[in-house]
């Protein structure tokens, strides 16, 4: 049996909830999935107004850009690598948030995918 590696251990801890591509300007295009909602969504990077402030602010839409969410750079305390720590709404999830970690893969797939969104669900 060969180990996995540290993306393929969160993938097996995590459900995937959309793939992304990270473009030069430093966004990330791609598409959230859920049973109920399919977006298209570009996470863009934005100036901090605060230190509490996003790092990022989430749009859905074709052409015409609507927020939907921000999401903040954070560092993994086991392995040190960044990913972005996204909160989601939409009236589709109710008056919840949808959480998700956008991580890097350790080998970009064929198509372009550079990067997943991942759901982990906790208990409440």
């Amino acid at each position: 049996m060969v180990p996995a590696t540290n993306s393929e251990r969160i993938i097996t801890m995590a459900i995937t909830l959309g793939t992304f591509t990270k473009q030069d300007d430093g966004s990330f295009t791609g598409t959230l999935k859920t049973l109920n909602v399919t977006a298209n969504l570009v996470v863009v990077p934005v100036d901090k107004m605060s230190e509490n402030a996003p790092d990022y602010r989430v749009y859905a839409g074709n052409g015409q850009r609507y927020e939907v969410g921000a999401g903040w750079s954070q560092v993994a305390k086991s392995s040190g690598e960044t990913y972005l720590n996204l909160k989601i709404a939409a009236p589709e999830f109710g008056p919840n948030w949808v959480r998700a970690r956008l991580v890097k893969l350790e080998t970009p797939m064929e198509d372009g995918t550079s990067h997943l969104a991942l759901w982990e669900p906790r208990e409440r």
